[in-house]
This record gives C-alpha cells, structure tokens and sequence, in this order.
C-alpha cells in the first residue's frame, strides 16, 4: 500500500510539471502574440509594413516555442525513464542490503550483548571479541561483494567503512590496543554507519518528485 501511494504521487508529480510546462507555453505565445499587436498599433502607416516579414517572424517565434516545448517535454520523458531506472536499483539494493544484514547483525548482536554484559570474565570478553571480529570480517567479504549501480557507489563505501571499522575495533580489543585507538575506531565506525544512513536518504529524497 505504501508503495502504491508513492508510485501515485511520484505519477501525479510528473503529470504536475507536464502541466507548468504547458501553462509556461500557452503564456509564452499569448506575450508573442500581444507583443506583435502592440508593435503594430505603434506602426503609423499600417500599409507601409511588410506582412510577408511579419509572418515570417512570427512563425519563427512559434517554431522555436514549438521546438523548446517538445525538447523540454523529451529529457522530461527522458528523466523520468532514467529516475525510475534507479529507484527499481535503489530498491534492489536496499531489499541485499536487508537481507545481507539480518543474516549477519542476528548474530552479530547476540554477541554484542554478551561482549557489552561481561564484565567478570576479561578472557571471556576477548573471545567475544574474536567472534565479533571473524561475523564482522564475514559480513564485510558479503557485502563488499555486492553489485552496486554507479549513483550508489559513495553510499555503499561508506556502510564498508563502517565494518571495516568494526572488524579493526575487535580485533584491536583482543590485540589489547590502547583504549584510546579504540576510542577512535568507535568514533570513525559511527561517523562512516552515519554517512550511510544520511546518503541514503538523500538519494531517497532526490527520486522523490518535489512540486
């Protein structure tokens, strides 16, 4: 249902624009045409002037709004084929992108509350660190493998930096790097899932006909 609403509006968008466009024609020639009357009422001697120029002026003017209204009317139908080309790709990819991540964040999060939780135990917390370290580098080799169209190459390397990120953070953990370094990983790992997140949306938003 949510689909067709967007498929709906995202149709009568287009249909909105067809219209500005014909409205922007109908204006364009009604100002050539009380533009040329003007001109004549100006003229002192009526019979003096050259109707056969006229004529070719005018038709010239209208050729070249007929000429622009169907260019503009072509890169819409043009844009339009391109833009729904992508959003099928987008699409495409966020449906990989859900599945890749459920068959690995499951597990992946189990282990994160058992690493968060352990707090007795350090070798304990170092194996889970192992383990999160070996889903993490699984994960990345899937995702990494993924077929990305060219307008979502910057989005995906983001989400890639985000788990190599995460894999170089438990590694480090079990390797007992400073907290400091780790402190850092974090930090880049959250900014790169962010960047992720917001590029995404933004490529939603801009497939989104605006009015």
């Amino acid at each position: 249902m949510k689909r067709m609403a967007k498929t709906y509006f995202r149709d009568f968008g287009y249909k909105m624009i067809r219209l500005k466009y014909f409205i922007i024609i109908v204006v364009a020639l009604f100002l050539e045409i009380v533009t040329l009357t003007l001109y004549l009422l100006k003229m002192q001697n009526m019979l003096a002037f050259e109707l056969f120029n006229l004529a070719i002026l005018y038709g010239a003017i209208s050729g070249i709004i007929v000429v622009l209204s169907i260019g503009i009317l072509v890169l819409m139908k043009v844009d339009r084929k391109k833009d729904r080309q992508n959003i099928t790709m987008l699409l495409s990819f966020q449906n990989k992108y859900r599945s890749l991540a459920h068959a690995y964040l499951n597990k992946i999060d189990y282990l994160l509350l058992r690493f968060d939780s352990e707090r007795d135990n350090f070798d304990a917390k170092i194996e889970y660190a192992v383990l999160l370290e070996e889903k993490y580098d699984s994960y990345l080799k899937a995702f990494s493998k993924m077929d990305i169209p060219l307008f979502l190459k910057y989005t995906h390397s983001c989400e890639l930096e985000h788990l190599v990120k995460e894999k170089e953070f438990y590694k480090g953990f079990s390797s007992l790097l400073e907290a400091d370094t780790l402190k850092k990983l974090s930090k880049e790992s959250e900014a790169s899932h962010n960047n992720f997140l917001r590029e995404l949306n933004n490529i939603e938003k801009s497939l989104k006909l605006i009015i």
